[in-house]
């Protein structure tokens, strides 16, 4: 009888950890861009583009789907494309697929 308890009781908590463990990945949605322009010289535009382009992701995130998934840091399948358009002007997009913990 001690047996059979003991098994039930080591079933039961596995299962429980699968579920723990489950709950615990990350829950995705759909890729979301986010864009921005800026000037400047020798790089300052490009840099403040990046910034710009994060904050209007993390913007477009929390309208979409929340302020729980528009952590930056939490982002995944993350791609940057930034560039020079002009003599001053620097142009960055991002595309990241939003994600919680």
């Amino acid at each position: 009888m001690t047996r059979k308890l003991a098994v039930v009781f080591l079933a039961t908590a596995a299962a429980g950890l699968g579920s723990v463990e489950a709950s615990a990945l990350p829950r995705c949605r759909a890729p979301v861009e986010g864009y921005a322009t800026a000037t400047g010289i020798l790089g300052a535009g490009s840099a403040k583009a990046r910034v710009e382009a994060r904050q209007n992701w993390k913007a477009t995130v929390a309208r979409l789907y929340g302020p729980r998934y528009a952590s930056f840091s939490n982002a995944q399948d993350t791609q940057w494309d930034c560039k020079k358009g002009a003599i001053l002007l620097a142009k960055c997009v991002i595309v990241a697929r939003p994600c919680r913990y």
